[in-house]
């Protein structure tokens, strides 16, 4: 299948009896975006910037790891090239942002990877302004975190970091990703994200 064949809502499974929402064997739950944005200000309040980001950072990271494995274990692509570009379509389905990829280059023997697109409508960047002033730094830190696992789990853990050069939260239009290997990056701007994946990464 190719990425933008994937349609959530055909293997969505929402059981009134059980009170349980599955996609194929994972468990999903379903919570307005307000209340996450709650949630999020609460952490940031209670730990303060830097820690509440390497918490999302983190957060994010592993879900996009797990949806990772999950569309590995339960589609067949046509191509790897496929199978990564439903990273985006996946994150689109579940209502986190927009996600619109604009070029894709890897190869996993040398294990390089250059990844852009942008994203639109993010929910992070929207509550965070409900709360906070323009920021300095991307705030979208569960989508970074996400499209880093996801990357990284396609890499065969070869690891690679998702960065916001552009972000709404900072005062942009839109967000825009790049993802690069660890070892592009520059090492100062690096540091927050690889402090905050050091236990997956290393």
């Amino acid at each position: 299948m190719k990425a933008l064949d994937f349609d959530l809502s055909k293997d969505l499974k929402l059981n009134l009896d059980t009170g349980i929402a599955r996609f194929k064997e994972n468990r999903l739950v379903i919570f307005d975006s307000n209340s996450i944005g709650v949630l999020r200000q609460d952490i940031i309040n209670e730990l303060g910037f830097t820690k509440a980001r390497e918490f999302f950072l983190k957060f994010g990271y592993q879900n996009g790891y797990s949806d990772f494995k999950q569309m590995c274990l339960n589609y067949t692509f046509d191509n790897e090239m496929e199978l990564l570009a439903s990273g985006p379509v996946i994150h689109t389905w579940e209502g986190i942002v927009s996600a619109r990829l604009t070029s894709i280059e890897f190869d996993k023997k040398k294990g390089t990877i250059h990844f852009t697109g942008n994203w639109v409508n993010s929910y992070e960047a929207e509550q965070h302004l409900c709360y906070n002033d323009i920021s300095n730094e991307p705030v979208c830190w569960t989508l970074m975190g996400y499209a880093s696992g996801w990357t990284t789990a396609f890499m065969n853990d070869t690891p690679t970091i998702a960065i916001e050069p552009v972000c709404v939260g900072k005062g942009d239009t839109h967000c825009e990703w790049l993802i690069q290997h660890l070892s592009a990056w520059d090492p100062d701007l690096l540091k927050p994200y690889k402090d905050a994946y050091k236990e997956y990464i290393g």
